[in-house]
């Protein structure tokens, strides 16, 4: 009986190009943009899911994750609760680099006064406070 239970899902699962399982992360590794996760249900864990839109979870976030054509090999990160930082970046560039860039730019601004240019930004070290934040939020 159980043959014709497995066939049955085999089949019903082969007609869903893309199903969801909410989980929490157990494990990210950045380097590699995967994560693990163990399903909510008492299922194994879910390895080496990928991580596509350049959000990193935290370990313990409550996440969905997509399953195409419902394998297991096959699995992308879609949501999370509660991430580690965001990577905004093309092949040549990263958000990152140019908001610190920016900044160096800012820093460096020179006007000119009818007393003579400018010597020093009188705010620099909260542009400094800024440009330190920055990788808590994002990575290069």
């Amino acid at each position: 009986m159980s043959s014709v239970k497995d066939l049955f899902e085999q089949m019903v699962n082969s007609q869903i190009p893309v199903s969801v399982i909410s989980g929490i992360v157990t494990a990210v590794r950045p380097d590699e943009d995967t994560c693990d996760v163990q399903p909510q249900s008492a299922d194994a864990e879910v390895f080496d899911v990928a991580l596509l839109n350049g959000i990193y979870p935290a370990v313990g976030a409550e996440v969905l994750i997509g399953l195409v054509e419902n394998r297991l090999v096959d699995t992308f990160l879609i949501s999370a609760d509660k991430i580690t930082h965001y990577r905004l970046a093309t092949e040549q560039e990263s958000l990152l680099t140019v908001l610190q860039d920016l900044i160096k730019l800012i820093q460096a601004m020179v006007f000119t006064t009818n007393s003579g240019p400018t010597i020093k930004l009188l705010n620099s070290a909260q542009f400094d406070l800024l440009a330190k934040r920055l990788p808590n939020l994002l990575t290069a």
